[in-house]
């Protein structure tokens, strides 16, 4: 569905669009629906008005915040990009760049504290053992701990499997 959206979107208006998600692929969406999965895809269709988009989005200037749903701040960093706001500060007082692998956590597990003691840089990993094991606290102390804790488990994983390829290469 994907792949034919993208091929047939540039000489397609967004009702013939939602008319071949009909009837071709049975998806019965709203043409809203159908708008924000293209959008979501960065799929521009024929009828797409591009300088509304950027108007809208100027309209918003550079260090403007939002917040989301789920309680996160987002910063505008350029014309079309926003950034969490605990990675903006994280970046500006170390003087780093993050990668995609990198998350900054709150310590005290409060999404409104963006005290600099507060932030910790920690990987995609360790963020992940840390939610599974549910090693996160409202005690900064305690949330330092369990990133420790995440830290061993991903080093035992990594020595078990050093000793299990070892194991295999001796027999």
């Amino acid at each position: 569905f994907k792949q034919e959206m993208i091929e047939l979107a540039p000489s397609m208006t967004l009702d013939e669009l939602l008319e071949v998600a009909i009837s071709k692929y049975y998806y019965f969406v709203s043409k809203s629906a159908l708008r924000k999965y293209l959008s979501r895809n960065h799929i521009i269709y024929k009828d797409y008005n591009i300088n509304k988009f950027r108007r809208m989005s100027d309209m918003v200037e550079i260090g403007a915040e939002r917040a989301r749903k789920d309680g996160m701040i987002e910063v505008k960093v350029s014309p079309t990009q926003w950034k969490y706001k605990q990675r903006v500060i994280y970046e500006q007082y170390h003087n780093v760049e993050l990668t995609e692998n990198d998350f900054i956590i709150f310590l005290d597990h409060d999404r409104t504290n963006f005290d600099i003691n507060n932030l910790k840089r920690v990987t995609r990993q360790e963020s992940s053992i840390m939610a599974n094991g549910d090693f996160f606290s409202t005690i900064p102390e305690l949330t330092e701990t369990g990133l420790t804790v995440a830290k061993l488990i991903i080093k035992t994983d990594e020595k078990e499997k050093e000793y299990k390829n070892e194991t295999n290469n001796n027999k």
